[in-house]
């Protein structure tokens, strides 16, 4: 089967090459649509292609890659924005499925990592469609935070893509710009398109503003669970934000109503029961978080930490204040095996010292 990767840009120069390095051998074609570049990003992608496009922007990212999608002749196409990473594994594999003459499969799901740990581990994922079959069902939808339609065989390939966004990039409010852009022109907005515009209200300060749009997407009829569950969590950090820590336990254990008890959940509870200073409830939660398993298959953001360190290093602290020092101490020694050069561990490692239980 043949494979095109289809791919929009502006403004790329400082990571394209490192994403095109990584894919060229493994796509038969390379389709590059620049939305408005001012550097040599257009430069650099005929480096690799002579499919290289412009697309006026309008504030669309669905309209641009839909006109990448339009540019694709091979049998299946992959989508990758130009701060991402290919690790080789990865890029053996995909090479491996599309070697395959048998394969019928629509869409095929590869893990998203968000972010990384020090070893290159994710630490922050979630399944996203990343092949897809070349044909007119499979095509980008919504204005921002797009996606294509889960349709007909889906499978999985359990090898991630990274995401390396340049420390120094900011999107500003580019994404809240372009809902606030289509609202105000008449749109209603689908129960997706409620979530990420809370979201994005969330993450640039509007903390009131994304109360309201998460708490209609949640009591609303319509979204993924996974979502949902989610957006609890923030609905959580708004009230916590606004004062109400009531509404905010309320919220994050309404999670539960969409997920089973998970890391994200339960370590969310552990803090809200510890900044009660009820460190026995704390402890419980933070025990269960523990105990659970990510589900990276569940269409959620799965944080790794949130099943390891974290609530090791919280069970720490909780069992220290309830004054069972040696149980306290008995979690710090987990955490230091399973990551030594934690900040928060270093700091524990020096106070347990002062106890004279660091030779236990």
């Amino acid at each position: 089967m043949t494979l095109s990767l289809s791919m929009i840009v502006k403004n790329e120069s400082e990571v394209l090459a490192r994403i095109l390095d990584g894919v060229k051998n493994v796509v038969d074609e390379i389709v590059i649509v620049d939305t408005g570049s001012t550097d040599n990003t257009m430069e650099i992608a005929r480096r690799y292609t002579d499919k290289v496009y412009s697309f006026d922007w309008v504030n669309d990212f669905s309209a641009a890659r839909n006109f990448a999608l339009s540019k694709v002749t091979t049998d299946y196409w992959i989508w990758l924005d130009a701060d991402d990473i290919i690790p080789q594994d990865t890029a053996t594999a995909i090479r491996r499925l599309m070697s395959k003459k048998s394969l019928t499969a629509n869409i095929v799901m590869l893990p998203y990592a968000a972010a990384v740990d020090e070893n290159g581990k994710p630490t922050f994922a979630y399944y996203r469609e990343r092949i897809l079959r070349n044909t007119p069902d499979n095509y980008w939808q919504g204005a921002v935070h797009e996606a294509v339609e889960l349709k007909g065989s889906v499978i999985t390939l359990n090898k991630p893509i990274i995401h390396a966004k340049p420390s120094d990039r900011i999107n500003g409010t580019r994404n809240l710009d372009i809902y606030e852009g289509l609202i105000a022109g008449g749109r209603e907005l689908t129960p997706r398109e409620r979530y990420y515009y809370g979201r994005e209200l969330f993450y640039n300060g509007r903390t009131q503003d994304a109360a309201q749009q998460l708490s209609r997407f949640v009591d609303g009829n319509g979204g993924f669970a996974a979502n949902k569950a989610d957006a609890c969590l923030l609905l959580c950090d708004c009230f916590c934000a606004l004062n109400d820590k009531q509404a905010a336990m309320q919220a994050a254990l309404y999670r539960f109503a969409f997920t089973p008890p998970d890391g994200e959940g339960c370590c969310k509870l552990g803090a809200l029961f510890f900044e009660r200073n009820d460190y026995k409830s704390a402890a419980k939660w933070y025990d269960l978080a523990l105990h659970c398993k990510p589900d990276m298959k569940s269409g959620g953001f799965v944080q790794a930490d949130y099943y390891g360190i974290i609530p090791l290093i919280w069970l720490t602290v909780c069992y220290d204040r309830l004054g069972e020092i040696k149980k306290a101490y008995s979690y710090h020694r987990r955490a230091k095996k399973l990551r030594p050069t934690d900040k928060s561990v270093i700091a524990n490692d020096e106070y347990f010292s002062t106890k004279g239980l660091n030779d236990l």
